[in-house]
């Protein structure tokens, strides 16, 4: 069952006790990472140096000070300096805030579409979905106009909603550093979109030795009634697996399914689950493997 009555966050308020998805994620960045903004300029400069760092770990950086009316010239900025295809972006307008996840290398958002390619294939392939049911997003976005927004890395989208929505099913991959900051993502997805995000998807890549971790995020009952100040929904964890750097998946399952009804908001009759079994998911990760360790 979906449910219908997920409120979005609240705008950041000391009274509200434990602070929105932005405020817990921010928490979680030190404080060598925090930095005032000053220009679009000053900016890329900050991001190019990570950028030719070279690190094999990502980046996750607080930006104080960045109000709508600067976000055109940043936005151009960074295309101009061709670094925006290593930053996804969390905007609290509340704050003047920003939250930008920092990939060095790319190799991240290849995980993240090869897994997702993996999902439109299989779902085209059902005869039940022959007329295309499912569109694609690279960088989906998440937005609250005056409020918040975030991105992600890729996207299913059911084909019956319009432009500019919410997505129904998020991947959003990160290396060993960053699972905290993930599973905080999986939960500003799932509270902010008033439930059309439905499904979260989040990979954890590892070197050294190589590994991917998976996890699946979905509201689920919270156990609480439902009031003015509570909801009677919370995101958790329902799914988790992990892969070896010989392909083998140990999880409490046999597959990882995402219900019809999670990624499609008029599923035709005979419609039936998008299922990765744990063979398939062997296969994704041991495809991934030559290009965990740039040369």
């Amino acid at each position: 069952m979906i449910p219908d009555n997920i409120r979005p966050e609240r705008r950041p308020s000391a009274r509200n006790r434990g602070g929105t998805q932005f405020e817990i994620q921010a928490a979680l960045i030190p404080q060598k990472n925090r930095f005032q903004y000053q220009s679009p300029a000053a900016l890329a400069r900050t991001i190019k140096s990570i950028i030719d760092s070279k690190a094999a770990e990502e980046y996750f950086i607080y930006i104080q000070g960045i109000g709508e009316d600067k976000f055109d010239k940043m936005e151009t900025r960074l295309r101009k300096a061709r670094l925006r295809r290593f930053v996804l972006l969390t905007f609290e307008n509340a704050l003047c805030a920003a939250i930008m996840h920092i990939r060095p290398t790319v190799y991240e958002n290849r995980v993240s579409l090869n897994l997702f390619t993996r999902l439109i294939t299989k779902i085209s392939l059902t005869p039940a979905y022959a007329g295309g049911p499912i569109a694609g997003l690279l960088v989906p976005l998440g937005d609250i106009p005056g409020v918040r927004s975030k991105e992600g890395d890729h996207a299913l989208v059911p084909a019956t909603r319009e432009e500019d929505v919410w997505p129904a099913v998020v991947i959003d991959v990160c290396n060993s550093q960053g699972l905290d900051y993930l599973r905080s993502d999986a939960k500003w997805w799932l509270i902010n979109s008033a439930g059309q995000t439905r499904f979260v998807i989040i990979v954890q890549v590892t070197r050294n030795p190589a590994a991917f971790h998976f996890e699946c995020w979905k509201m689920i009952p919270s156990g609480r009634r439902q009031t003015r100040q509570t909801c009677a929904w919370t995101p958790g964890r329902v799914h988790d697996c992990d892969i070896d750097e010989k392909g083998v998946v140990v999880s409490a399952s046999s597959e990882l399914r995402i219900p019809y009804d999670f990624f499609l908001d008029e599923p035709p009759d005979n419609a039936s689950d998008a299922v990765l079994t744990n063979a398939e998911l062997s296969r994704f990760a041991l495809s991934m493997l030559p290009g965990l360790y740039p040369q």
